[in-house]
């Protein structure tokens, strides 16, 4: 627990951020880094890496419903992510609000892959997603079917 609060707090001291991008990292820091790990690196054969990973997602528009979704439903099955096999439940995290999702993406986004242009993660854009409802055995289906240049 000790780890998790220095970690957290390295993250939110890291680099000086807008309000916008402090909210996203200190939802990340609540809700993601226990698995996805300081730096969003992951933890082997358990969460995939974020960094170098999500960004490639932005490109396209079945990928950034994919990067909405992702949090709103959870996601289960087998990915593969740089050679390695992730074999995981990630939970739903649909508590949350659309502005929370939309922030924490964006974090995530302009922190770990230099994706400077969300704007078009808006919390309606996740209130979109919401309401197109789905599950996470979905979501991995989805995912399969991103394009290369997506990540598929």
């Amino acid at each position: 627990m000790r780890q998790l609060l220095s970690a957290a707090l390295m993250i939110l001291a890291a680099a000086p951020l807008s309000a916008q991008e402090q909210t996203g990292a200190a939802l990340y820091a609540t809700h993601c880094l226990v698995c996805h790990q300081v730096e969003a690196v992951g933890a082997p054969g358990i969460a995939p890496p974020l960094a170098g990973n999500i960004g490639r997602h932005a490109n396209s528009e079945a990928g950034r419903a994919y990067l909405a979704r992702v949090p709103l439903t959870g996601m289960v099955g087998t990915i593969n992510v740089g050679g390695v096999r992730y074999t995981g439940n990630m939970p739903s995290f649909a508590t949350l609000s659309n502005a929370e999702i939309a922030r924490v993406v964006a974090y995530l986004l302009a922190t770990y892959e230099g994706v400077g242009d969300v704007a078009w993660l808006t919390p309606a854009f996740v209130a979109g997603i919401r309401q197109a409802g789905g599950t996470s055995n979905e979501t991995h289906k989805l995912r399969g079917r991103l394009p290369a240049a997506s990540g598929g």
